[in-house]
């Protein structure tokens, strides 16, 4: 139920409210009951509510795809540091991503955050994430995480902020790419992915995001972020997908 409600932007109370015959009024999803009384919902039926009104339609895939690994380095897949999460699944998706990319002559972005001390909006930020301060204080003491293998080719930029466009040279790079489908991966979703996703589209580039190679600390949060980039600013679909494109479209070229 919770989760069913915040898919929908309500309270828990006004679900339950809206529920007259075991349909939610006014979003035409229906209310199925366990055995023991529990109410459920479809996912499916939320995501088909949405559609209706206008939501969830797709951009497809361009003709000249970049893809961005946001802050796949230890900072964020150590367990030793206090910003890692358990992304030992994700890593590998994100892997296989870049190893195909290189394969299909796909470029790469490696955007890594770092914590600048005399940054005054660092500063309040830190009250909201104090774990932030453990993150590396220059880019030179990043490290992407090993089981990524980087080529010569690809390119690293870094950022104190979730705004990659507006804290560093993403775009420059992308207009000189020419590119048109940006493939979005790495952590979080709430945080990093979702704001390039949202920002992408206003340079009339598709965001595009594999959602195996995307994660979050927190997994309700995780799927709720990915059910609202896809309804709104990207298209959230299947790695293997992705994968597929990348290959047919270096086929074709």
């Amino acid at each position: 139920m919770n989760e069913a409600a915040k898919l929908l932007g309500i309270s828990t109370t006004t679900l339950r409210r809206l529920e007259k015959n075991r349909v939610v009024k006014g979003y035409g999803v229906q209310v199925y009951y366990t055995p023991g009384g529990q109410r459920r919902y479809s996912t499916e039926e939320i995501e088909q509510y949405f559609k209706n009104r206008g939501f969830s339609g797709r951009f497809g895939f361009g003709e000249r795809p970049v893809l961005i690994v946001m802050d796949c380095n230890t900072s964020f897949t150590s367990k030793e540091s206090p910003m890692h999460g358990e992304w030992d699944k994700e890593v590998e998706h994100i892997r296989n991503l870049v190893d195909t990319a290189h394969q299909t002559k796909c470029p790469v972005i490696y955007s890594n955050s770092y914590f600048k001390e005399d940054d005054q909006a660092l500063q309040i930020f830190i009250k909201k994430v104090p774990g932030m301060e453990a993150l590396s204080t220059s880019p030179e003491s990043i490290h992407l995480d090993p089981r990524i293998k980087a080529k010569k080719t690809d390119v690293y930029i870094y950022t104190k902020y979730f705004s990659v466009y507006s804290d560093s040279n993403l775009l420059e790079i992308l207009q000189e790419e020419r590119c048109d489908t940006l493939i979005i991966s790495g952590f979080s979703t709430s945080g990093a992915v979702r704001a390039v996703a949202t920002e992408t589209i206003q340079h009339a580039i598709r965001p595009i995001i594999p959602a195996e190679a995307v994660g979050d600390r927190d997994e309700l949060v995780h799927r709720n972020n990915l059910a609202d980039i896809d309804r709104k600013f990207g298209d959230v679909m299947p790695i293997h997908e992705v994968i597929r494109y990348l290959h047919t479209r270096s086929a074709s070229q």
